[in-house]
């Protein structure tokens, strides 16, 4: 089974989800919502097995990887798939994903962003291929519930920024044996909607945090597993 995981804080996005989460060639999945307390939970009828989840108290600038924890923990699939809010899943999303998932891959989509241009990691090849974990994103991609575990979940302090999160998380995997691969025949399209820093200029880009925290990981000065799950 494969758990998907949307983390939102905003509106309008939840009939697209429904049509495209229950269009999906494979069926066996659950679906986890983590919402801020300003979205409103509504039903979807065409998915027999979903549930709303309410974020944590948000305490950072942030709440995205809190919440993505929040998520992990509500998890009961072998697989995750993180999937963003305000994009359009091709039918055969899950089941062109999970054909390459294996106990230590973790695998991304090449996504087409709203001015109908394909986003940069996209070469054309239409197929499946390896990247570095760095082109690992989450806005659609799949991971091992067991590597989640292992690393502990989503580092929480990125919630003092912006973006990175998903790095991190592949540079962890990294450390652990893990392979990434980005399946360019899979296409989500992305929705307009205001990102993170447009809303808020006042968040800082992860960058610098991430390149110490792996320093600190690389040193022993910080843990590899955390203990958000």
């Amino acid at each position: 089974m494969i758990s998907v995981i949307t983390v939102t804080k905003r509106d309008g996005w939840q009939e697209l989800a429904e049509k495209s989460l229950s269009a999906q060639t494979y069926k066996d999945f659950e679906y986890i919502v983590v919402y801020e307390p300003n979205v409103q939970v509504v039903d979807f009828p065409n998915l027999p097995n979903f549930k709303w989840v309410k974020a944590p108290p948000k305490t950072r600038h942030s709440n995205l990887n809190a919440s993505n924890n929040v998520g992990l923990r509500e998890a009961k699939g072998e697989y995750v798939l993180f999937y963003q809010d305000f994009i359009e899943l091709e039918p055969d999303t899950l089941e062109k994903l999970l054909a390459n998932m294996d106990d230590n891959t973790l695998i991304t989509t090449a996504t087409i962003n709203p001015d109908g241009n394909k986003d940069q990691r996209y070469t054309g090849v239409d197929n499946v291929r390896e990247i570095n974990p760095e082109e690992w994103e989450t806005n659609v991609g799949m991971a091992p519930m067991k590597i989640m575990r292992d690393l502990g979940g989503f580092d929480e302090e990125y919630d003092d920024g912006w973006s990175w999160d998903n790095v991190n998380v592949a540079c962890r995997a990294e450390l652990l044996g893990c392979k990434f691969l980005i399946d360019e025949s899979v296409n989500p399209r992305l929705e307009f909607h205001i990102k993170e820093p447009d809303a808020d200029p006042t968040l800082e880009l992860n960058y610098l945090k991430h390149e110490m925290t792996m320093r600190e990981i690389s040193i022993g000065k910080k843990p590899l597993k955390l203990n958000y799950l």
